[in-house]
């Protein structure tokens, strides 16, 4: 029993070295291949043979040359990885070998049928369903005849066989031929038939997978959908218990929106769309943030969550995004699978140049047999049509291969009956330059969430006077965003981009909130002309949208939109958000309130408002002599309405239109009364100021001095200069 053992033990780890470490078509190819090596090693053999009993040494040299010849062949057969190549050399190689003793024989009549040989790669190629392949090996066998046939006088070595000895190894080397690829066939015939088997077999297995993930899905979609359906039904015609079915429809769908999710990741994992984005930071903040998150559906089943960590500080690169994936798909994993009372605990720790973490439970557990297939997609442990748990058997496969995507490792240790361990171990990447950009705005948005707790952040800044302007197709949405911020802003609404551009155009608000898929013009297209109308190109714009991809946000903030937030929104984030763009406007009023020429700034943004007053700048001073100048006048070389240039002007700058024409005025004639010898009456007609009481009057009220008192001071100042 015991040699019997070991010898099952030895085929196997043979079998498995020649043939089962590769995939189905590389194995069957493999298999195909060392058989016409065997035939080919039998070849060589048999012209030893012959080469004894009839005494033609050149027969001899020809068995010792495809011997030898196998030999290379079977050695590189060890290493390679596609075989398929290696069956091309070999053919092209035998075909090689048949023209150099036909040629040497005599040729193609006096070779005692030798030639033959070459028809043997012909027939094999037949089976590379290749064409070029296929048409090269016929062209060299096609070509060597033609050569032989024609340069057949010349050749050497007609007499190394009698005519009785010819015809008779050419019936034997016929035979030869005839029966070999006769053999081929029939074995070519049986692996293409196992590869067109095994191919059936995984669309089979896919068409399965189909079927149980339509199925799951279908399920998964329904019992939400059915219970959100019903409760909203319920709340609308009795308001008894309307904050706990709320509750419930807003638990529902999230789940539907974690389902969506999943199936978009899915999406992209498989077309090689998803791409990593790094920041560093601390990983442990982020990662009990992503654990307090779980543990809210952990209480509704009496589970203890614990959280621990060897040390509280990791400073690390790592993608917040796939991370929060993977950690929350394995906390899920657990609740989903741990009874009520029970106990899942997460330990984050260094192990070589790794970050590990294991998510650990005391729940029903995974049988042996079945841990190596609970990450295939669209497995669930629970086969059959009646499962105790939901789900669409999708988020463990999507766990391994975002971690995967991170160049990380994932495992899994259970027992039935006692609980599952799933530890990740992704690379340790320290803080670099870099990243540390990326980390700072992570930590700016990290601190927008937690000030967004405070109720007092949202009485800072916001009077009620800004104008919010909500440009989206969605009437729900935009009913819910006028109920958060009604009591905030002055609201506006827009159900489409073109009645949106046109709003912000004509009312100029604050601050615009729009959607990016809307008909008639997107959000991206309407973002843009907003930008370059210097009319609406100071206007904070945020971008609120389901399209969640990195190369969308990309676009957006391409195109001139100051925030991009994904649906579904936290209220209080895109209130802090809101806050935060209006305060970086404000900041804008230094720099615009002087009236003093401007160097163009680096920053796009800043530059178009730039350009927007060297023209304004430009515009009045051509005309601070003209009396008649106002504000009308300038909102036509502007080409801008009254409450346009108002609106504009209250963005920027803390001065309205009008005092800032005469605040450029009363600069302009301070400079003449300090550079020229014009008198006070001269400088008032210069600067579009008739009256010299008047003048006098607003030079104080700008300054805190007339211009007698500035006059008297800068020549005082000027004869003391003169003096040293």
């Amino acid at each position: 029993m015991t040699s019997v053992r070991n010898h099952q033990k030895l085929t196997t780890r043979i079998n498995y070295f020649l043939f089962d470490r590769f995939d189905a078509s590389e194995k069957e190819m493999r298999k195909y291949h060392i058989w016409t090596q065997v035939y080919f090693l039998a070849g060589g053999f048999l012209f030893l043979m012959e080469s004894k009993l009839v005494n033609v040494p050149v027969l001899g040299h020809l068995g010792l040359t495809m011997i030898f010849y196998w030999l290379v062949l079977i050695t590189v057969y060890f290493f390679i990885k596609r075989v398929k190549y290696l069956v091309l050399v070999k053919e092209l190689g035998l075909q090689a070998i048949a023209f150099y003793f036909v040629y040497h024989m005599g040729g193609i009549l006096t070779s005692g049928g030798l030639i033959l040989l070459g028809l043997i790669p012909v027939f094999v190629s037949l089976s590379f369903k290749n064409y070029r392949w296929i048409t090269l090996s016929f062209s060299v066998y096609f070509i060597s005849i033609i050569y032989l046939a024609v340069v057949d006088d010349q050749l050497p070595g007609k007499d190394v066989f009698s005519s009785d000895l010819n015809l008779m190894f050419w019936a034997l080397d016929l035979l030869f031929v005839t029966i070999l690829n006769f053999i081929l066939a029939l074995l070519a015939q049986r692996i293409f038939t196992n590869i067109e088997r095994r191919e059936a077999e995984r669309q089979k297995e896919i068409n399965d997978a189909k079927t149980r993930l339509y199925t799951n899905i279908t399920h998964e979609f329904r019992t939400p959908l059915t219970v959100i359906l019903g409760l909203a039904d319920s709340a609308k015609d009795n308001c008894s218990n309307s904050k706990g079915k709320m509750e419930t429809i807003i638990k529902n769908g999230k789940n539907l929106l974690q389902l969506v999710d999943q199936m978009l990741d899915l999406s992209k994992l498989e077309s090689g769309h998803m791409s990593v984005n790094k920041i560093t930071a601390n990983i442990i903040p982020f990662l009990k943030y992503v654990f307090q998150l779980q543990e809210f559906y952990a209480e509704e089943k009496n589970i203890f969550m614990r959280f621990s960590s060897e040390s509280q500080s990791y400073e690390i690169e790592f993608d917040p995004e796939k991370l929060a994936s993977i950690v929350s798909n394995l906390l899920s994993n657990a609740i989903k699978f741990t009874p009520d009372g029970g106990q899942i605990s997460m330990k984050v720790y260094q192990q070589d140049e790794k970050i590990c973490f294991e998510v650990k439970d005391n729940g029903i557990g995974i049988p042996p047999e079945k841990q190596e297939t609970i990450f295939d997609r669209f497995y669930q442990v629970e086969g059959g049509s009646t499962r105790k748990e939901g789900g669409a058997g999708i988020g463990l496969a999507i766990t391994r291969e975002l971690v995967q995507l991170l160049d990380g490792t994932i495992s899994v240790r259970s027992n039935t009956g006692v609980g599952t361990v799933f530890t990740v171990k992704l690379p340790y990447i320290p803080a670099s330059e870099e990243s540390v950009i990326l980390a700072d705005a992570y930590e700016e948005t990290e601190s927008w969430t937690e000030q967004a707790g405070s109720d007092e952040l949202l009485k800072v800044g916001i009077n009620g006077h800004h104008r919010l302007l909500i440009i989206e197709d969605n009437p729900d949405v935009v009913g819910y965003l006028k109920a958060c911020y009604q009591n905030h802003f002055s609201i506006h609404v827009a159900n489409n981009g073109i009645e949106g551009h046109e709003l912000a155009v004509n009312e100029v608000p604050d601050i615009i909130i729009s959607d990016v898929m809307m008909p008639g013009m997107d959000g991206f297209e309407l973002c843009k002309k907003l930008k370059d109308n210097y009319r609406t190109s100071h206007i904070p714009i945020i971008l609120l949208t389901a399209k969640a991809d990195i190369p969308s946000r990309i676009e957006g903030l391409e195109n001139g939109a100051d925030a991009y937030i994904v649906k579904p929104f936290n209220q209080r984030e895109l209130m802090v958000r809101m806050q935060k763009l209006l305060e970086l406007r404000r900041k804008l009023f230094r720099r615009y309130n002087t009236g003093n020429s401007l160097t163009f700034s680096n920053d796009p943004v800043i530059r178009k408002e730039d350009q927007f007053f060297n023209k304004l700048n430009k515009i009045i001073l051509e005309n601070l002599g003209d009396e008649f100048f106002s504000i009308q006048v300038l909102c036509e070389e502007m080409a801008m309405s009254k409450s346009q240039l108002y609106r504009k002007f209250s963005a920027l700058t803390s001065i309205s239109a009008a005092k800032y024409i005469r605040t450029l005025r009363m600069r302009k004639a301070k400079e003449l009364l300090k550079t020229t010898s014009m008198n006070i009456t001269e400088v008032g007609y210069e600067v579009g100021m008739k009256s010299v009481s008047v003048f006098s009057k607003v030079f104080k009220d700008e300054f805190g001095y007339s211009p007698t008192d500035f006059l008297h001071q800068s020549r005082k100042t000027e004869e003391v200069v003169k003096a040293e």
